[in-house]
């Protein structure tokens, strides 16, 4: 696979084109691409690592002209269709998106066949549930068998960790649930690339050694 990033807004959301031999998928469409950015192939689906505005705010649009289903986690899909009437959620700058939107759970994993795509293409999208910025947050796992990928496993965290810190919590999520999510986090291979919601790329083995609030973690059997 190959992962192009796109830093859109004020706030610099990151929005993911990761290609593989003839598909390919977006993640958090908060960017306005068009059919020259993805080259030609297909689409095949558009994930949302919650439902914040600034990650799908290009949502409606590129899935109107993609035709591409859009995922999310269950519990943050009344947020992005909007119909989260609980009042912090009101305040907020919105965007929305139709339904339907196919609804993830945690560890769900989709593959072509699941996606629609020939055979040709070979990779598996893991979904981790990591609650902490939103109760709906996750984290895409990829992984890629082409031997001759450029990469052949990511995580794209969302909002859930970034290089040097986490999300906020605030916004409907909780730091106990931000604690117990970079638990589950801590289990995967330190050489994982990690693709966070903003800022640069990082690496996990990286962020667990100096990521204060993974440090915070080291006091237990987890990393």
């Amino acid at each position: 696979m190959k992962i192009h990033v796109f830093p859109y807004g004020p706030l610099q959301a990151n929005s993911y084109l990761i290609s593989f031999a003839n598909c390919a998928v977006l993640v958090d469409p908060c960017v306005s691409l068009d059919e020259s950015d993805w080259g030609g192939l297909r689409i095949a689906g558009i994930f949302c690592t919650h439902g914040h505005f600034d990650h799908i705010s290009e949502g409606e649009r590129l899935r109107r002209i993609t035709s591409a289903p859009i995922y999310a986690h269950r519990l943050d899909c009344p947020m992005i269709e909007g119909i989260d009437e609980r009042p912090f959620i009101m305040k907020m700058p919105r965007a929305v998106i139709s339904p339907p939107i196919l609804r993830l759970e945690d560890k769900d994993i989709l593959s072509p066949k699941t996606l629609g795509v020939a055979e040709k293409a070979d990779f598996q999208i893991e979904v981790l549930h990591t609650p902490g910025h939103s109760d709906g947050s996750v984290c895409f796992l990829i992984r890629d068998t082409d031997p001759d990928t450029s990469e052949h496993a990511a995580l794209f965290s969302g909002d859930t960790l970034f290089a040097g810190t986490v999300g906020r919590t605030d916004l409907g999520g909780s730091m106990t649930q931000m604690i117990a999510s970079l638990g589950k986090i801590a289990l995967l291979p330190d050489d994982l690339p990690v693709y966070p919601g903003h800022g640069p790329s990082t690496i996990l083995g990286q962020e667990k050694r100096t990521n204060p609030y993974f440090t915070a973690l080291s006091g237990n059997d987890i990393i």
